[in-house]
Order: C-alpha cells, then sequence, then structure tokens
C-alpha cells in the first residue's frame, strides 16, 4: 500500500510540476510582451502633441492593469519568481530581437548610402538599383518569416505531442495504480473476514465448555471434541467429562 501511494503521489507531483512550468511561463511571457509594448507606448507618447497624450496614457494605463491582474494570478499559485524570470527572459529576446532589427535597418542605411554616392555617375541606373535591392530584402524577409512561422508551429505541435504522451502515461500510471490498490485492499479485507469469522467459530466452541469441565477434562486427559455436551444448548459439564473418562 505504501509503495502505490507513493508512485501516486510522485505521478501527482510531477504531473503540478509541468502544469505549473508551462503556467508560469505563459504568463511570464504575457508579461514580458505587455511590459515591452507598454514602453514602446510610453516613448511614442513622448514624442506625440498635447492633445493625444491623454488618449496613449489610457492605453499605457490599461497595459499597467492587464500587468497587475497577471501578477495577481502568478501570486495566488505562488509563482512570482518563476513568472518574473519567464518575463525576463521574454523582454531579453524582444531586446534581441529590437538590437538585431537595428543593426538590419543601419545595414540597410549603409546600403542605401552606397546607392546614393553612385546616383551621381547614374541617376537611372542608381534608382533602379535601389528598387531591385529593396525587392530582394523584401522577398527575404517573407522568406525568413515564413520559415520562422514554420518552425515556430512545428515547435508548438512538438510541445502538445509531449504534453499529450506524458498526460497519457500519467493517467495510465495512475489507474493501474489504482486497481493494484483495490485488487489488494479486497484480499486484506476477504483475508481479515475469514480470521474474524475462525475467531468467532473459536470463540463459540469454546462458549459451551463450562470451565471446570474444561479443568477436569485436562486432569482426566479427556478430549473435549469427542465429548457430547448434555447441559442447556449442548453445554458441556463436568458430568459429562467424567462420563466420557469412565
Amino acid at each position: 500500500m505504501s509503495e502505490v501511494q507513493s508512485l501516486q503521489e510522485r505521478i501527482q507531483q510531477q504531473v503540478m510540476q509541468s502544469a505549473q512550468d508551462f503556467y508560469a511561463d505563459s504568463l511570464g511571457g504575457l508579461k514580458g510582451q505587455i511590459q515591452n509594448e507598454r514602453a514602446q507606448l510610453e516613448s511614442l507618447m513622448e514624442q506625440s502633441p498635447p492633445q493625444a497624450q491623454a488618449q496613449l496614457q489610457e492605453m499605457i494605463d490599461s497595459y499597467t492593469e492587464i500587468e497587475s491582474t497577471l501578477d495577481q494570478a502568478a501570486s495566488d499559485q505562488g509563482l512570482d519568481d518563476a513568472v518574473n524570470d519567464a518575463a525576463q527572459q521574454a523582454q531579453d529576446a524582444a531586446g534581441q530581437a529590437q538590437q538585431q532589427a537595428g543593426q538590419a535597418a543601419e545595414q540597410v542605411q549603409d546600403t542605401a548610402g552606397q546607392a546614393v554616392g553612385q546616383v551621381t555617375d547614374t541617376a537611372g541606373q542608381a534608382v533602379q538599383g535601389v528598387q531591385d535591392t529593396a525587392g530582394q530584402v523584401a522577398g527575404q524577409a517573407q522568406d525568413a518569416a515564413g520559415q520562422v512561422t514554420d518552425q515556430a508551429g512545428q515547435a508548438a505541435q512538438g510541445v502538445q505531442d509531449t504534453a499529450g504522451q506524458a498526460a497519457q502515461q500519467a493517467q495510465d500510471a495512475a489507474g493501474g495504480a489504482a486497481q493494484q490498490a483495490q485488487d489488494t485492499a479486497g484480499q486484506a479485507a476477504d483475508q481479515a473476514g475469514q480470521a474474524a469469522q475462525q475467531a468467532q467459530d473459536a470463540a463459540g466452541q469454546d462458549l459451551n465448555i463450562t470451565d471446570a469441565a474444561r479443568q477436569k477434562a485436562e486432569e482426566l486427559g479427556v478430549d473435549l471434541s469427542q465429548v457430547e455436551g448434555t447441559g442447556a444448548g449442548g453445554r458441556i459439564t463436568v458430568k459429562d467429562v467424567t462420563s466420557a473418562a469412565n
């Protein structure tokens, strides 16, 4: 019974740990995305005219409320640190993406500068070259975005398949352990019932013999199982033991 309970507890702990990790990563990713987008709105508000700042502030406040709701959900589950770590990772990833985008933009500007230098020779050729380069860059960007989307879909499908298999294995193991526990409990109950019945039978036999008759039988060496009681309800008396001895 202790081994079955220990197995069930380990399975339950593994399932709960997986669920908590998934929950913390999901909340952390959302929190990190909200923080990045709120920062972008704040930067935009600083560059906006006064008549537009009030509306932008309302948008920023809505992001703040959503972030507070996520923090409360994490606190309710005791996952504050895990959610904050996931949010920090999401922010770092977004920062790297922005940095890479900035580098790409800088490279495009450098290319454009070179194209402008070539314009001094032939304006028409430079314009055509810029258009061709822009078209290639756009096509490559679209191809790269498509590949990233495909890889993300495959990764998500793999995670779902793995989670489904783990959940099914946990359910199968829990079901087998529960069945074993039921079978073991049933056997124990049957054995206890048989022992109780035997004890009742033995007690019933002892009640049909008086203490004096039992003592007399021990003195005379009489087997009480061979003595027929003549007392009330077939009770064996001293007289019955003496008669059997004679």
